[in-house]
């Protein structure tokens, strides 16, 4: 059974400039929130179609956070996948204003669209299905 609870996995990505990032991913359609009451904690969450899709963290107070992250880069091997319910709709207003990695291709039957966001995270794009 699917639960409309919220995300079970919910990315926190380490940027060097969260206001940069937030700018960004508004243009793509996103909104962005506070994320806590400390104003030495950069952290924002954003939403995407009024839901909670990720947040970003200031990269210097991740690694402060997590010692472990200390000498990590920023960026991921791997990509975060974004359902959107119109793909098509969806590509078209955000191919201006991404870094296209891989146009628009058909893979199982299923749409994909890959672009990087300004800190080097790859994000698919994918029509939202039930499952």
């Amino acid at each position: 059974m699917i639960s409309d609870e919220g995300p079970r996995i919910s990315p926190c990505l380490g940027v060097p400039d969260t206001q940069a990032a937030c700018d960004f991913y508004e243009k793509i359609g996103f909104t962005p929130m506070p994320g806590g009451g400390d104003p030495n904690d950069d952290i924002r969450i954003l939403l995407f179609e009024g839901e909670f899709a990720l947040m970003v963290y200031r990269d210097e107070h991740l690694r402060s956070w997590l010692p472990l992250l200390a000498n990590a880069p920023v960026g991921a091997f791997g990509m975060f996948y974004l359902a959107v319910d119109d793909f098509d709709a969806y590509v078209d207003k955000v191919r201006p204003v991404v870094t296209v990695e891989k146009d628009v291709m058909e893979h199982h039957g299923q749409k994909l669209f890959y672009f990087t966001d300004p800190h080097g995270y790859v994000i698919g794009v994918t029509q939202r299905q039930e499952w």
